[in-house]
Parts: structure tokens; sequence; C-alpha cells
């Protein structure tokens, strides 16, 4: 699929560096939208500085054609055509674009299948998803009441909305570009791509669960394991008054409740596939040590384990700007191996 010209722009004339720092911008979130004239095609936006609490405006004007787009930022950058504040702004335009905010083309949406591209509950962008007037009817019907959750698994919700006119049945489910496909019964909304009982059901969940709730509803059954293969146990066994999994940013903890349980070897502090804290005072080591060398350490009444999450650097030449290097930390969740990250 050829690339729109909006990122094409970006690719042609920006840096590798400015490229990088314009995704993180609009990844970030950093680019508000402040004014747009839909006849002349020219459109503001108010951009914050990824490394510094500094905002910048940027002017893209006459961006509906490649051949008469032109760009303007407020920064004092000067050594490409785009800076990484414009490459941030076009990334976003082009995201505003695809998901039709900027209403260039009229859509009619089927509520039986709907995508909306979210990566997580955000009340900003629901609001933005739906009618003004939908958006606070669904408000004010949970200040009285609320849908009924059938089925919440594998990333996938069913829920019932039940309102005078009568009943209607709502599906919420991550797909694999990790936006949610939608659908409902109801055909009382095409102008936008959440209809009232959709949005009933996405502000129930961000309310009461959080924004990563789909996240805590993943099958983590793998990831569960080795949490509790460090103490010689699996999802297989008896966990109850033993363990307890909670979640922290849409990920699973391993809460010990019994303190008689025991880690079964060290070699799990090893491996790349869990984040093992320092030895606590009475930790006992079962390596391969003769039993005389073998220290005798209490544990702690209660440890929280995590899945594990790796550390690398990545180190980028910028031959424009000294110091002719930029180093950065990253950090992701890692693969089974513990040789990569899993996902971007």
């Amino acid at each position: 699929m050829a690339l729109p010209f909006l990122i094409k722009h970006i690719y042609n004339n920006g840096t590798e560096e400015v490229i990088r720092r314009g995704k993180k911008i609009h990844a970030l979130g950093n680019v508000e939208l402040l004014e747009y004239d839909e006849l002349m095609g020219n459109i503001v936006f108010r951009v914050k500085d990824d490394g510094y609490a500094t905002f910048y405006k940027v002017h893209i004007n006459q961006f509906k054609q490649a051949d008469t787009l032109t760009l303007r930022c407020s920064c004092p950058y000067n050594l490409s055509e785009v800076c990484r504040h414009k490459a941030g702004a076009l990334f976003h335009l082009q995201d505003l674009s695809d998901r039709n905010q900027l209403g260039e083309r009229s859509t009619a949406y089927d509520q039986k299948h709907t995508v909306v591209k979210i990566k997580q509950l955000e009340l900003k962008t629901l609001r933005m998803l739906s009618a003004a007037a939908v958006f606070t009817a669904a408000e004010e019907y949970l200040r009285s009441q609320s849908a009924t959750i059938v089925e919440a698994k594998e990333e996938r919700v069913l829920a019932d909305v039940k309102m005078p006119e009568g009943q209607y049945r709502v599906v919420l489910q991550k797909n694999e570009e990790r936006h949610f496909d939608t659908s409902c019964n109801c055909q009382t909304e095409q102008e936008h791509p959440l209809c009232l009982h959709k949005q009933i059901v996405f502000l129930q969940l961000l309310q009461r669960h959080g924004a990563h709730y789909f996240d805590s509803i993943r099958n983590w059954d793998k990831e569960k394991n080795k949490l509790l293969a460090i103490y010689g146990y699996s999802l297989d066994d008896d966990l109850k008054g033993k363990f307890e999994f909670t979640y922290t940013d849409g990920k699973p903890f391993l809460r010990v409740l019994d303190t008689s349980i025991k880690r079964v070897t060290v070699a799990a502090a090893a491996r790349p596939e869990v984040l093992v804290p320092a030895l606590a005072a009475n930790d006992t080591l079962t390596a391969d040590l003769p039993a005389a060398a073998q220290p005798s350490i209490p544990q702690p009444s209660e440890q929280e384990w995590a899945i594990g999450t790796k550390l690398g650097l990545v180190l980028t030449a910028v031959t424009q700007q000294y110091p002719f290097l930029v180093m950065e930390a990253v950090q992701g969740e890692m693969n089974d191996s513990g040789s990569g990250y899993v996902g971007k």
C-alpha cells in the first residue's frame, strides 16, 4: 500500500532523528489542534517538544494536495525542511484524516461493525468519537443505572444496555491492530462510530476499571505460569489462599499470600523472562551449593512479582548536530528468549 503524501513528505524531507522524534511527539499526544480552515485547507497545531516543556506552533497550509503543501514552525530548527514538531503535526494530521475527524468526507456508519482507533480507554478520545449530545446522554444514563456485563474475557466485553424502547446488545473487542471492533444491534447513529449504547459501555468500563481494563482481561496465562514457576506452581494447581494476581498498568503481578511458600530456585532470578527484586532478609538460596554453603535468609511476608521488562540502549548517529550521537534508554516487555521486545 502506498504511503499517504503527508507521510511521504516527512520521510522525504526529514532526517531519521526527526522522524523518530516526530513519531514520539505524536504517540505522546503532544499535538493539539488550534485552528482549522476547511475551505482553504489550512490548519494550526500547538506542539509540545518531546524533550523540553516548550510549545511551538506549526502551520500547515493547503494540505489537501501534495503539490501545494507548505509548512511553518516557530522553532529555530533549520537543518532540514521538516523539524520534529512539523513531523509530529503531520503524523497527527494524517491520523485525524484517517479517522475522518476533519469532516473531509461523509461517512455513514453501520453500528453493526465500526472500528474505533484507540489503544486504551481515554475520556478525551471517547468524547470525540460520538456526538456531543450522545456523550452527555451516556453520562446521564450512568448516573442512575448501568449496563449489564454478560461476559468479559480474552479482551472482549459482551454487554446488554436496557433502554425504555428495548434492550441492546453491545460487543467491544480488541483486534490484531490493538484497536477496537465494536458492534451494536441499533441503527440510531450513522454520523459517528459510537452510538449511545456503545458509549455507555465504554464509559462504564473506564469509570469502574480504568484505562487499561482490556489489558487486565487479556489472556495472560503464559506470563502467569512464569511467575508461579518461581515457587513451583502453575495455574493448574489450587492457588486459593496461596497467591493472587493484581494488575498494574494492565500487566499481571503475583502476590504471595502464604508466607510458608518459598521459591524453588534462584535460577528464576537469572532468567530474562521475569524481573526478580533483590533477595530480602529471609529468602533461601537453593542453587547447586553444598548444604553448609547455602545461606539461609528469611523471606518477607508479602512479595509482588511482575512479568519482565527489558531495558536497552538506543544509539543514534546525528551527523548534523554536536555531539553527533544521541543515547536513549528504552524499556518494553521482553520476548520468551529475552533477546528482544514484544510488539513495538
